[in-house]
């Protein structure tokens, strides 16, 4: 049979041309693909932090802790990470029953809270324990990562007590430390704000507002010492409920 001679494959040229304008089309979505990227992780790891506040919050009322903590640890070099930690109803009457002693919300690799999980985690060489949940963000965007910070530049914790009893904050969240923000009108202490660390700025923290070099992508989470959350978008010039 003969062939037909009119195929034929593509010229060197063609070819080349075929790849330049991949090549440009390219170059021209990276950018929106990276800041989709980067937008889509800095909520993400929003979501996470606010479940694990709302969940201890929860767990403490409904009598499974007595005594529970929210721990931001800031990590040189690398994404900041969050554990939540817990106390029994046994520990925390010991710990109320003693003279000597009073409920504290300490920072603690290990000890003070109870085991919950027989879990640990070891960070630049340190190894962390007796917590109930851990959010490492290095782990989750491993391949590609977007470093997490917040407006803590030491660490901070948070704490929940039923009913609201031996509320406590310390550390970067205190109220001489975490300056008010407004809120839909109303001023508060109590709130997080998540950001993506900047190369080329090299902030080692997330700016309160404009003025203080906050951009976009940027989340703020909010809580009540009931352990009421609510999440916050960054317009750009001011904060908008989610």
């Amino acid at each position: 049979m003969q062939q037909d001679r009119n195929i034929r494959g593509f010229t060197l040229l063609e070819l080349l041309v075929v790849i330049s304008i991949v090549a440009i089309v390219s170059a021209m979505a990276y950018p929106n693909f990276s800041s989709w990227k980067k937008e889509r992780e800095i909520r993400s790891a929003t979501e996470k932090v606010a479940n694990m506040i709302a969940n201890i919050a929860t767990q403490t009322q409904r009598g499974t802790f007595a005594y529970s903590q929210l721990w931001v640890l800031p990590v040189k070099g690398q994404s900041t990470v969050f554990f939540t930690k817990g106390m029994k109803d046994t520990t925390f009457s010991e710990i109320l029953n003693d003279p000597k002693k009073k409920p504290e919300c300490k920072q603690t690799q290990s000890g003070h809270w109870d085991t919950i999980n027989n879990q640990s985690i070891n960070l630049l060489g340190t190894t962390f324990s007796d917590y109930f949940e851990v959010y490492n963000p290095e782990a989750e965007f491993a391949l590609d990562k977007t470093e997490l910070r917040t407006q803590i530049a030491l660490g901070a914790t948070l704490c929940f007590g039923k009913s609201g009893n031996y509320y406590k904050v310390t550390g970067d969240l205190s109220k001489l430390s975490n300056t008010n923000i407004t809120l839909e009108g109303a001023p508060t202490p109590n709130y997080i704000i998540i950001c993506a660390y900047d190369s080329k700025k090299n902030n080692s923290v997330c700016g309160r507002n404009a003025a203080g070099g906050l951009e976009k992508p940027a989340y703020l989470v909010k809580w009540s010492r009931f352990g009421n959350v609510s999440k916050y978008k960054w317009s750009g010039s001011d904060w908008n409920r989610q």
